[in-house]
């Protein structure tokens, strides 16, 4: 009996020349080798920008932080309640890349305290500030980046929402985060980053194609390969209306265009087409999904 690729069997014996051609399989990655390739598509990414951008950030999140803070009382977010649902007040959870609050607020006001690391001065300005708004104490601020601000940190569950897409380094990212909870770990992406927005119009007026960084798929490869069993839930995308003045707001920044620059004016002229047109098709994320996973030493509840 015999099979492709030369490897045969007889009297049941195996001839195990091909067994290197098996061990690098794609169907059985190697998790170093998806977190350089994901550090080569970060590296890109940020090269172009860096080379196209029209403007310098201390803080990129400084003038759209505001849009971050969401009513902690709200109710059919579909997001919450599959945090709520996995565990019950007490349950302790760290939230890496908390932004204004928009899960941590919620969490904490129903019994669940939270550790909240943000890199952003604007984006914890908007979390204090709904501490304050809506009365909620139990929650405590870390400033600065996962993992190097928030060693020692031990949770129930752990939430990173929209984090990792421009990380170079996941895999320590994903040892520490795994290493900080007992029971779950939780992910919230996108089918893409929400960089690669406006990625038609980044080709038409910087003239190069648009580097896109790893999202949702990516995440799941690696999970994978590192051995998680994985449960992905696409959920029901909430998106903000914008505004005509909001989406080229948006569409400048995605762009890293300064307002009234030659490639602005491009651009302003091409919305106008578009928008008269009736066009809306600008390349955003279309499905949010939640990943959930147990970390390897995850204790029995």
């Amino acid at each position: 009996m015999s099979s492709s690729a030369g490897a045969t069997t007889t009297d049941g014996q195996h001839i195990t020349e091909d067994n290197d051609m098996i061990r690098r399989s794609p169907l059985r990655p190697d998790p170093n080798a998806l977190y350089a390739d994901w550090a080569t598509i970060v590296a890109a990414e940020k090269e172009q920008v860096e080379r196209l951008r029209e403007w310098q950030d201390a803080d990129y999140y400084a003038p759209v932080a505001h849009h971050f803070l969401d009513d902690p009382r709200r109710q059919g977010d579909s997001v919450l309640d599959a945090l709520f649902g996995l565990g019950g007040p007490g349950t302790r959870w760290l939230d890496v890349g908390a932004g204004g609050g928009r899960y941590a607020l919620p969490l904490a006001a129903s019994g669940r305290p939270v550790v909240a690391v943000e890199p952003s001065p604007a984006m914890r300005e908007v979390l204090d500030q709904g501490m304050s708004q809506y009365d909620i104490a139990d929650i405590e601020v870390i400033p600065g980046r996962w993992p190097d601000s928030a060693g020692g940190v031990e949770v129930d569950a752990a939430l990173m929402a929209h984090v990792g897409y421009d990380l170079p380094d996941i895999g320590n990212f994903l040892d520490a985060f795994e290493g900080a909870t007992r029971h779950w770990c939780c992910a919230v992406t996108m089918d893409r980053a929400p960089s690669g927005g406006f990625v038609d119009l980044w080709e038409e007026i910087h003239g190069e194609e648009r580097y896109v960084l790893p999202a949702m798929r990516e995440l799941l490869h690696v999970l994978l390969a590192r051995g998680a069993t994985p449960e992905v839930r696409i959920l029901e995308r909430h998106m903000r209306m914008m505004d005509e003045n909001d989406l080229r707001d948006s569409a400048r920044r995605r762009l890293w265009l300064s307002e009234g620059s030659e490639k602005d004016q491009q651009l302003q002229r091409k919305l106008d087409g578009m928008l008269a047109r009736g066009d809306r098709d600008w390349g955003f994320p279309r499905a949010v999904a939640m990943i959930i996973w147990q970390p390897p030493s995850a204790s029995p509840q």
